[in-house]
């Protein structure tokens, strides 16, 4: 246990949490939203503060990041818990999970977690991922401020639920982001993710506009968040609001945890990543088996610079500084 950051101290011993946008009004004994911070006797404390539940080495582009020092490899860890409650979460057993109901945790320190991730010299870096890390954001800030002293690259695979000052904390200590866009519609946050819209767009603004790397993930889900015309909005947003070169994976929901349903067909995926070509240059397909769709083309001049074949890839056309062979567009900045 630690104490939590972000929060006030309320009469009867209630405590206000205000690390994300539920700001929880949380009784002695009891949990928040996210099933991971717990008023202890009127101290507001974090349940999974290193505590890990899951670790190992990942490719980058597992994340995923396609346009982050492709290629690499980085230490991803996660713990339990999330502030979200989707109904089809891909990784349940660890999101939906909690310390009253827990899956195996190692007890890893900040110290050894930064001596793990230095440990490898080929290891880029630390990945937050596997469940929500904002949730475990102390634990974040303490192994990140280490992790960037000694030059490694920190990662920060979130839903990007979090209010603006932990965000702007993290976005001072985190190199790179892939925020999960469910859907372009607040309807679908309220009653599938138990969440809402419009936190997570000023998050995908805020990283935009502090400069940090950021890719931006929607995993497509067939009846729920494929409707042509409201995808066609979130693609001009993303353009209007983080450039047209805002790296986008289009992902394929397969049946987890409470939704029941038949995969994405991959005509849905097909026709939605032309859409999103017409606004953005960078626009791949994953989870799904297809090599084409996951390649990286030069906007400029058409010519395939990094092919990938699941999470191997081939730098076919791109000098040292990302920039195309062909007629010299730069593609990638962190290479």
């Amino acid at each position: 246990m630690h104490e939590a950051l972000h929060y006030t101290k309320l009469e009867s011993n209630k405590v206000q949490c205000f690390l994300c946008p539920h700001q929880c009004v949380i009784d002695e004994g009891r949990f928040g939203n996210c099933n991971a911070r717990r008023n202890r006797n009127g101290v507001l404390m974090s349940e999974v503060y290193g505590k890990i539940a899951s670790m190992g080495m990942d490719p980058i582009e597992k994340k995923p990041l396609y346009h982050f020092y492709p290629g690499s490899e980085i230490l991803s860890m996660g713990t339990t818990g999330c502030n979200m409650h989707c109904i089809f979460c891909q990784n349940h057993t660890l999101s939906q999970c909690n310390t009253r109901n827990p899956v195996p945790f190692r007890n890893i320190s900040p110290e050894e977690m930064v001596k793990t991730t230095l440990k490898n010299h080929s290891n880029l870096g630390i990945a937050y991922t596997y469940n929500e890390p904002g949730i475990n954001f102390e634990y974040v800030v303490d192994t990140a401020e280490e992790v960037k002293k000694n030059n490694k690259k920190t990662v920060f695979i979130s839903n990007g639920f979090i209010e603006q000052k932990p965000l702007n904390v993290l976005v001072s200590l985190i190199d790179a982001f892939n925020i999960d866009l469910k859907a372009f519609n607040d309807t679908f946050y309220k009653k599938i993710s138990k969440a809402s819209l419009y936190p997570v767009l000023e998050t995908i603004k805020k990283i935009a506009k502090n400069g940090n790397h950021l890719e931006i993930t929607n995993l497509v889900i067939p009846t729920y968040n494929n409707d042509e015309d409201e995808f066609e909005e979130m693609c001009k947003w993303i353009k209007n609001e983080t450039g047209e070169n805002t790296v986008l994976h289009l992902s394929r929901f397969f049946p987890r945890y409470e939704l029941d349903q038949y995969p994405t067909p991959a005509e849905i995926l097909f026709h939605l990543h032309d859409i999103a070509r017409e606004y953005l240059n960078f626009v791949y397909i994953g989870n799904m088996a297809t090599e084409i769709y996951g390649n990286t083309r030069c906007p400029n001049c058409g010519k395939t610079v990094i092919e990938r074949t699941y999470y191997s890839i081939k730098k076919t056309a791109i000098d040292e500084n990302g920039n195309c062979t062909n007629c010299g567009t730069n593609i990638i900045k962190h290479l």
